[in-house]
């Protein structure tokens, strides 16, 4: 039996191999998020309103269900949008509160120039194969008209130069699908833990510089708060039928665009638009656990070596420079578990700093709840596969999503 110096010996001889090997992978994780920090392109506002005879149509598509508190402010921001062709078609998917009410009103007190812009549609009843937001986002495309179609969700608020930065965008760039990142508001604690977490997660594992570089469908993201496609592309990749069950239609669309020999690129609207996703912790366990396990694919095994990657990489440093710390370890062997568990928390601040507008303290001290945050999303990830399994499912908005 070994004594206790022996196993002493042992672990302090494990320990720099196990940090070398995680300090390596932090690194990689570090220089692609430098690489998209430097290189993700912030889409910009102007002041200088288009003549609409020189810019293409653009139909700004918005499923609406029970929407009433978000609705409003959303079509408002984009009847203010400084774009000279546009119009706004809004779906009322089934609403059961007075969403479409608020969008008849609108329409009612327009000025009569521009009462043709705005326009609301009555969702079909779903069908049983499709997740309600796809089928939603099939049926504004049938009614659109524009060369471009933008599809946005109705909890986002837009600054006036949207729609023209993102046409001219896609024109520069020769595009058919562009999506983009819109600065995310963040007021409860659990909102403020979790959320942050997808920006993470894209910015520190894919390098967003290859998603309109390369041609794999595996580079390719797509954010359904902001989503521009060509029609034609879109029509002719089969719009949201090609994922009409699926949860993450959104990089899931963004994917089979490249499948199908299309461009696309991913921006930054942080400037742009907002949106506040979630409205306490009880919305993101739901939201999240809705979501987590369909993000793996429903792959057990990936998502399981997921989690434990996670808790390697970001929550054991920790606990092991606290027990390094305990034992008196070595300067030698403290320092690379101390680098481990220092580089995750400055990745999260770096992140903290470029996409918050205010109170950028606060949110820099809650990255160095870092491992916190991912041994609650772990512990969602644990719930959104139980749902799976058991299949339980989800409530979302007044429907049921089933696992």
């Amino acid at each position: 039996m070994l004594s206790f110096e022996q196993v002493s010996t042992i672990i302090s001889q494990a320990i720099p191999f196990f940090s070398g090997i995680i300090l390596l992978i932090l690194l990689i994780n570090l220089f692609i998020l430098l690489l998209n920090l430097a290189t993700f392109v912030r889409l910009r506002s102007q002041d200088v309103a288009d003549d609409n005879d020189q810019v293409p149509l653009v139909s700004v598509l918005i499923p609406a269900r029970n929407e009433e508190a978000n609705i409003e402010a959303c079509i408002r921001s984009l009847l203010q949008q400084q774009y000279g062709n546009l119009e706004i078609i809004v779906l009322d998917d089934q609403s059961s509160d007075q969403t479409a009410a608020i969008v008849k009103h609108l329409i009612t007190k327009l000025p009569d120039q521009q009462s043709p812009i705005l326009r609301l549609i009555q969702g079909k009843p779903l069908p049983e194969d499709w997740i309600g937001k796809n089928f939603a986002c099939q049926q504004l495309a049938k009614q659109a008209g524009g060369k471009y179609i933008l599809f946005t969700d109705a909890d986002t608020i837009h600054q006036p130069g949207m729609v023209r930065a993102m046409i001219q965008h896609m024109q520069k760039l020769q595009v058919q699908l562009l999506s983009a990142q819109p600065e995310q508001i963040q007021r409860s604690l659990g909102e403020q833990l979790i959320v942050p977490l997808l920006n993470f997660t894209i910015l520190t594992l894919l390098p967003i510089p290859l998603i309109r570089l390369r041609r794999e469908p595996s580079l390719a993201t797509g954010n359904g708060q902001l989503l521009c496609f060509e029609r034609s592309a879109y029509q002719a990749i089969g719009g949201h039928s090609t994922v009409k069950g699926k949860i993450l239609e959104d990089v899931l669309l963004a994917r089979t665009m490249k499948a199908a020999g299309y461009r696309m690129a991913y921006a930054d609207a942080f400037e742009l638009t907002q949106c506040r996703m979630y409205h306490s912790f009880a919305e993101v366990w739901s939201g999240f656990s809705k979501n987590l396990f369909a993000f793996y694919n429903y792959s057990l095994p990936f998502a399981l070596v997921a989690l434990v990657l996670n808790l390697l990489l970001f929550v054991v440093p920790p606990f092991l420079l606290l027990a390094c710390a305990v034992h008196g370890s070595s300067a030698g062997t403290i320092l690379p578990v101390l680098t481990i568990t220092l580089l995750p928390l400055i990745m999260r601040m770096l992140l903290a700093l470029r996409f918050t507008r205010s109170n950028k303290g606060w949110v820099v001290i809650l990255g160095l709840l870092h491992p916190i945050s991912i041994i609650l999303e772990c512990v969602i990830l644990l719930n959104s596969i139980r749902w799976h399994y058991r299949k339980s499912g989800a409530v979302w908005k007044g429907r049921y999503y089933p696992a």
